[in-house]
């Protein structure tokens, strides 16, 4: 399976009473600014800068994952072993 990245897009950062956030669509964590007077362009150069991405797969699309989706998604498949008889 191949996987591509990109950036997360400005449009995925929220606001919520003058914070801003981003969450991941995968897993649900969402993370949220302490400072106020951060911009939601600064806030998706931070999340891009610790990982969060766009993941597109052959069937998938998903806007906004978090990094440690990005990196389950990189992992190899684990098949599970067969007992000998």
């Amino acid at each position: 399976m191949s996987i591509l990245t990109q950036p997360v897009e400005l449009e995925h950062i929220g606001v919520n009473k003058a914070c801003v956030f981003i969450q991941c669509q995968c897993c649900r964590r969402k993370e949220s600014s302490l400072q106020v007077n951060i911009t939601p362009l600064e806030w998706r150069d931070a999340a891009v800068a610790v990982g969060w991405r766009h993941v597109m797969t052959e069937y998938t699309d998903i806007d906004v994952v978090c990094p440690t989706c990005v990196e389950a998604f990189h992992l190899p498949v684990q098949r599970p072993k067969k007992e000998a008889v």
